[in-house]
């Protein structure tokens, strides 16, 4: 009898372990909170978009798919009642009104999606596994951990370790805002550092003007000063260090991979730099990139980088930061497609930066990171 207990319990664990995300044995409560990423990115935490379970399956914002690097876009039709995910190679309509989705090719699933308060919520198993992406549920210091991966650097317990702080002080905050008396403030970070109150995440609208954005990295106090714009205003970029300049900046590197920003590094000589400045990337912040700036492009290719080419520099159209905030916005505005825009990291550029951040928010443009996929 206890050997035949044994053997049930063995395979319980390795039903509960092996062959996919570790997810809990049951759901949880319906009123758990959780926090959700999207591959390296730790994503707002507020009530509009918080997972659910639903019917045995857990539900997460259309915002998770479409709003960060998945290679997935949303489309939702009011009149018809319809909510579409779709890539290059396929698409999944669902039925908002009568439930279950289609393929748009004659196949039929029963799955549904659940609008909320306007927003669409999708069951996370059934579209992760359509798509081709990979789910976890992970504990954390504070609540559950959802992430959606597709092209994640971190594991699921680097990214933890990584997000810590900005774990903390948004679960503080969510707390703060839903009771004032509910939750204690944390201790202040080293070096006084909060995290900035960032808005949701919008879903990338295909007839607004899109950026793809990037900084040069310059001294810490200047590329703290964007940092801290940027995450005031929910963007992230890509920042592109010179290799020889990663060293003795590791809390610095660490905030920038915790926020969801990309770094990248900037190919002055041969490749061996490159190479090395991935070691110190790896040593201090667990990640490596393959993004560069170089115009040693067939080189950097052959060496495995992908190699970004903006198609807007700031330090090219000269003028004061008033003016030059004016262009940067007007060439953005009558763009039909995508800007690759490239920063540079200086004072002026930190000055000027809150103007323009303004100027995208007012006029809905969708601004992310650049990633590799934009790359040549």
């Amino acid at each position: 009898m206890k050997r035949r207990v044994l053997g049930f319990l063995a395979a319980l664990a390795m039903l509960l372990t092996v062959g996919g995300p570790m997810m809990t044995a049951r759901p949880l409560a319906a009123d758990t909170i959780y926090f959700t990423a999207v591959n390296d990115n730790l994503c707002p935490l507020n009530d509009a978009t918080m997972p659910f379970w639903s019917g045995g399956s857990l539900y997460v914002a259309s915002t998770m798919f479409s709003s960060y690097d998945l290679g997935l876009s949303y489309a939702r039709d009011t009149s018809a009642q319809t909510a579409v995910l779709y890539n290059r190679n396929k698409v999944l309509e669902f039925d908002l009104a009568g439930g279950g989705a289609n393929n748009k090719l004659g196949t039929y699933y029963s799955a549904r999606a659940i609008s909320r308060d306007g927003t669409v919520f999708f069951p996370l198993a059934f579209v992760c596994s359509y798509f081709g992406l990979s789910y976890s549920l992970r504990d954390t210091s504070w609540v559950p951990l959802v992430r959606v991966c597709g092209s994640a650097i971190l594991s699921d317990s680097q990214f933890i370790d990584a997000a810590s702080t900005l774990m903390a002080s948004r679960y503080y905050a969510y707390r703060q805002s839903q009771d004032p008396g509910s939750a204690e403030t944390p201790d202040p970070q080293p070096g006084g550092e909060t995290d900035p109150e960032e808005p949701t995440a919008p879903e990338e609208d295909r007839d607004a003007a899109r950026v793809r954005l990037a900084v040069r990295a310059g001294d810490d106090a200047v590329l703290t000063d964007i940092l801290d714009t940027l995450d005031r205003y929910g963007y992230r970029a890509a920042i592109f260090f010179d290799p020889a300049a990663l060293e003795g900046r590791d809390d610095l590197l660490r905030r920038i991979v915790s926020s969801g920003h990309r770094i990248g590094l900037v190919q002055s000589g041969g490749t061996a730099a490159l190479d090395e400045g991935n070691a110190v990337l790896r040593r201090c912040t667990g990640t490596t990139t393959r993004l560069v700036l170089s115009d040693r492009v067939a080189s950097a290719r052959e060496a495995g980088y992908a190699v970004y080419t903006p198609t807007l520099s700031v330090s090219a159209l000269g003028g004061a930061s008033a003016g030059r905030v004016s262009r940067v916005y007007s060439t953005i505005e009558s763009s039909r497609g995508v800007v690759y825009l490239l920063l540079g990291g200086n004072e002026t550029t930190a000055d000027a930066l809150p103007s323009l951040c303004e100027r995208l928010r007012q006029g809905e443009c969708s601004v992310r990171s650049v990633s590799e996929t934009d790359c040549a």
